[in-house]
């Protein structure tokens, strides 16, 4: 368990690292906007942080990101900040996956890359979100993107479970239940927004983050 959360870490820090980058390079968003996307990078510093425990190599993207955070003006991050820095970083974040993917199954493997996508997309999410960006079409983006991303990732967990003995996939099915559950919980609750034709909600995408969370955990214990 302590190691296997980098099957799902590094790829939602790789994912969100990767729509931030996006979103301060080719985002029609003004300085301020910029500034307060700029000033949530240390979450993704902690995350690294957290990733270097079981993968030392993870100090890398690590540098970068820091070194991007805290040198530019978080004002002028698109027109003089060292942008070479952020693209290393994300680089290196992708190296940092294939080494870790490399040591998985492959459905494993696939899980995780689908989790790129699905973990990402919502911790971008919840961070522009925090940072307040007039980026509407994120808010649609996003959750739609999670929505196939979270019917690919079921797919692949049930080629997980088709590799496993009968016995552990039978002592384990509460556990398989309650993840699937929150699964689908945490898309009704990052979509609700869409569905109810409402503002998104910062705490409505914690939520959806902290119930996926919860569908990752129990994931962790039988893949």
């Amino acid at each position: 368990m302590t190691i296997a959360y980098s099957t799902f870490l590094i790829p939602a820090l790789l994912g969100a690292q990767l729509i931030l980058t996006l979103v301060l390079t080719q985002g029609e968003i003004c300085p301020g906007q910029r500034g307060r996307v700029h000033k949530t990078f240390p979450i993704l510093l902690v995350g690294w942080l957290l990733v270097t425990i079981v993968s030392p190599v993870a100090v890398l993207p690590l540098l970068a990101l820091a070194w991007f955070a805290f040198q530019v003006k978080t004002g002028k991050t698109r027109d003089a900040g060292p942008l070479w820095a952020l693209y290393t970083a994300s680089v290196l974040a992708g190296v940092c996956w294939l080494m870790m993917a490399s040591e998985r199954t492959l459905p494993v493997a696939g899980m995780s890359f689908v989790a790129i996508a699905l973990l990402g997309s919502l911790l971008a999410h919840v961070l522009l979100t925090q940072a307040r960006t007039r980026l509407q079409a994120f808010h649609r983006v996003l959750p739609a993107v999670g929505l196939l991303s979270a019917m690919l990732s079921v797919l692949l967990l049930l080629w997980v479970l088709y590799g496993l003995p009968v016995s552990v996939v039978e002592a384990d099915m509460l556990a398989i239940c309650a993840a699937l559950m929150l699964l689908i919980a945490a898309q009704v609750v990052w979509g609700g927004h869409i569905l109810l034709s409402k503002t998104v909600n910062f705490w409505q995408l914690l939520c959806a983050a902290l119930l996926l969370s919860g569908s990752v955990g129990l994931q962790l214990s039988f893949i």
